[in-house]
């Protein structure tokens, strides 16, 4: 009866313990109450060790349409940004710098996602051939297996108008979740990227059309002559 006894205790002190393990696990995952104001430096660029994403699209524009849409005013992420099946972007908040096109680089800004998670977002490079930055800090599950991810996009003049090229890469915590942020790549940031570039696509050659409509327009209305 004593053995039973000591038995049933480490039986009832594990489920315990893994109760209170899965709790604070639980916890941990949740959106923070407050959001995160990442004042620390960002992490580094490593040379090696990401896995990546690629995926491009040709645009009837001119490398200067291009960057005009995308910079134009009052454009916001959430705009441009198609997520499928995962939390969508809705709100940005700048924390450093003023994000003027062309001068952003060092800039940051939080963004804000539909399920109340967050992560922090800081350019790299802002030319007229590349946009580059990092994101990290994530509050969600992916900084379980992600410690941060750097994206560029590229715009390669061509005949017939724009390649807009657009490469994600994650970094694993560990050689072993490898697989895992490759995974999530596929599933999850490819169907983004293919369609936000299609939206972009489409953006882009609607007003470059327009615009070109509202030209035709003005040439053809000219006073007419008085016989």
């Amino acid at each position: 009866m004593a053995c039973l006894g000591t038995r049933t205790h480490a039986a009832i002190a594990v489920s315990m313990l893994t109760l209170a393990t899965l709790t604070t696990a639980l916890r941990a995952l949740q959106p923070p109450t407050e959001p995160p104001t990442y004042p620390g430096a960002r992490p580094e660029v490593r040379r090696h060790g990401y896995a990546s994403a690629r995926h491009d699209v040709l645009v009837h524009a001119t490398p200067e349409q291009v960057l005009a849409w995308n910079n134009a005013p009052g454009r916001s992420l959430e705009e441009i940004v198609r997520f499928e099946n995962f939390p969508t972007v809705v709100a940005t908040t700048a924390l450093v710098g003023d994000w003027t096109p062309g001068t952003r680089e060092g800039d940051r800004r939080r963004v804000h996602f539909s399920d109340g998670h967050y992560l922090a977002e800081e350019v790299l490079v802002d030319t007229a051939e590349t946009f580059r930055y990092m994101i990290w800090g994530f509050t969600s599950p992916q900084r379980l297996a992600v410690d941060h991810g750097v994206a560029e996009f590229r715009f390669h003049r061509v005949d017939g108008g724009t390649r807009i090229e657009w490469v994600y890469s994650f970094l694993p915590r560990t050689r072993l979740l490898r697989p895992v942020v490759q995974r999530f790549l596929d599933r999850v940031m490819t169907p983004m990227m293919t369609a936000t570039l299609d939206a972009m696509r489409t953006g882009i050659e609607n007003d470059h059309h327009q615009g070109q409509c509202r030209s035709g327009k003005s040439s053809q209305a000219r006073p007419g002559t008085r016989s």
